[in-house]
């Protein structure tokens, strides 16, 4: 895609220059004629990068240079001031205003071009960075998220191991929580890999049934704090293609929003429907439910419910669940009505069906 460059230049003759030769150089031009045309083609068009002449008509460039500045969409759009004044002040006056760089009329073109293309090159490299730390930033709060679910887990069967005679029960799901946080630990990379590349989840056959047991066991004292029914329908012996420390994941986010975001005394429903070739689960929740116009950005990163903001979250757990379940080539769905509660539904391909197909590509 061809880099914009806004030129704000009352002088026509000029226009025709700097358009003419950065058109040359592939670049698509934009043009402002005074400072209130540059302000609101910078805010509405969001250029790569603005050529700022100083003496304009009404606002002049540092006027409208520090306007720029202090908006948000303004900040990182490298400004180049240019001007007849020649002076060290209004050299330093430009560039204290939040100016990157200077040019000098009569400019030489060549040196136009160069520091067009070395700020915009610059500018890309700075929000690759930004990219790459953001993607650190996620896997760090994944992590976190997912640790904080798995340690409630441990505290909460530990305080009942130590009040029960016969904690056995308690401790192989205190034992099943901490080998949870170990593959947490051991897979910290995964969404920053699966962000990057997009690759797929080494698969394995899991019987999901047994697999969704383990997690309501997880989350069963947690429930009845808040004095919550977890009922399962339909569960059979079912095998299906998937990495089962993700789809462990998967189900605890899903299940740990159902007893989040429902009233207490309610019932959690999850339902399993075998179709064709696909091991349907779903996660019914009495709860809230989810405004019609906001079903669509549910699994964005960081994105909250507007209701959500009273419960603790970072925005994460419907987005790592898409990713991680699109990653082992499953389907996740949502139907939600307010006041009447919400259902997740992930779709995981049978073991069998994906045995047959990878048995066809071998023949």
């Amino acid at each position: 895609m061809k880099k914009q460059i806004l030129i704000v230049e009352d002088e026509q003759d000029t226009v025709e220059l700097l358009r003419y030769n950065l058109e040359k150089e592939n670049y698509k031009t934009l043009i402002a004629c005074n400072g209130e045309e540059a302000i609101e083609v910078a805010q509405s068009r969001m250029p790569d990068l603005i050529l700022l002449d100083i003496m304009l008509p009404e606002l002049n460039g540092w006027e409208v240079c520090k306007i720029l500045r202090e908006s948000i969409k303004g900040k990182l759009v490298p400004i180049i001031m240019m001007t007849a004044l020649s002076d060290e002040q209004s050299r330093i006056k430009g560039l204290t205003l939040g100016a990157d760089d200077y040019l000098t009329k009569p400019f030489s073109l060549k040196e136009l071009l160069l520091k067009v293309r070395n700020h915009i090159d610059r500018q890309q490299m700075i929000e690759y960075l930004r990219s790459r730390e953001q993607e650190q930033d996620t896997s760090l709060r994944y992590l976190v998220h997912e640790l904080q679910n798995a340690m409630t887990a441990i505290g909460g069967f530990s305080s009942l191991a130590l009040r029960k005679e016969d904690p056995a029960t308690y401790l192989r799901t205190i034992k099943t929580s901490a080998a949870h946080v170990q593959s947490l630990l051991n897979d910290a990379s995964l969404l920053a890999r699966l962000e990057k590349t997009g690759e797929t989840l080494p698969a394995e056959q899991v019987d999901i049934a047994a697999l969704v047991s383990e997690v309501v066991d997880l989350f069963r004292d947690q429930a009845k704090i808040r004095r919550i029914e977890i009922v399962t329908v339909n569960a059979g012996a079912e095998l299906v293609k998937g990495n089962k420390t993700a789809m462990r994941q998967v189900l605890a986010n899903l299940l740990s929003n159902a007893i989040k975001y429902s009233a207490f005394g309610r019932r959690i429903c999850i339902c399993f429907d075998a179709r064709n070739n696909w091991i349907d689960i779903s996660i019914k929740d009495d709860g809230g439910g989810i405004p019609h116009d906001e079903l669509s950005r549910i699994f964005e990163k960081y994105y909250r419910v507007a209701g959500s903001k009273n419960a603790k979250g970072a925005g994460l757990g419907l987005y790592i669940v898409k990713l991680l379940t699109e990653a082992m080539g499953g389907k996740v769905t949502v139907v939600s009505n307010p006041g009447s509660g919400s259902t997740f539904t992930v779709s995981f391909i049978k073991a069998n069906v994906a045995a047959l197909h990878s048995a066809q590509d071998v023949a």
